[in-house]
């Protein structure tokens, strides 16, 4: 298995320098994606398929967000709860990269695991 990366939307600083020192401690790598780039399928941005070409020019999205590429259940637990111990603040939109999603764009993701996301509290209500 590939290395394991987290890629991280719109996270303030303090809130970024808990994750990255988390995925210090447990050897992830974190990549921090920039607007320009919510155009690029989710696995060039994971540096496991070739980026495309051209520039994201809509609005995107303002909510804070982890993409988990090349996670083991064991480590994704383990990330969890670094993220816990590190008092992060927690992110409500979480997502693995799968076959199924690994060709979306960040926008894409972001709408479906938001769509899901708000389906699943409501049903809680």
């Amino acid at each position: 298995m590939s290395a394991p990366v987290i890629l991280e939307y719109n996270l303030d600083k303090a809130q970024k320098l808990k994750l990255m020192f988390a995925c210090a401690q447990l050897k992830i790598t974190c990549h921090s994606v920039p607007r320009e780039d919510y155009n690029q399928p989710i696995a060039a941005l994971a540096g496991v398929r070739r980026r495309i070409e051209g520039s994201y020019a809509g609005e995107g999205f303002t909510d804070e967000m982890l993409v988990m590429v090349n996670f083991t259940g064991n480590l994704l637990n383990a990330f969890l709860n670094a993220l816990r111990l590190n008092r992060a603040r927690s992110i409500a939109l979480k997502a693995v990269m799968t076959p199924s999603n690994a060709d979306w764009d960040s926008v894409k993701l972001h709408d479906e695991i938001l769509r899901e996301h708000t389906a699943m509290h409501q049903k809680k209500k």
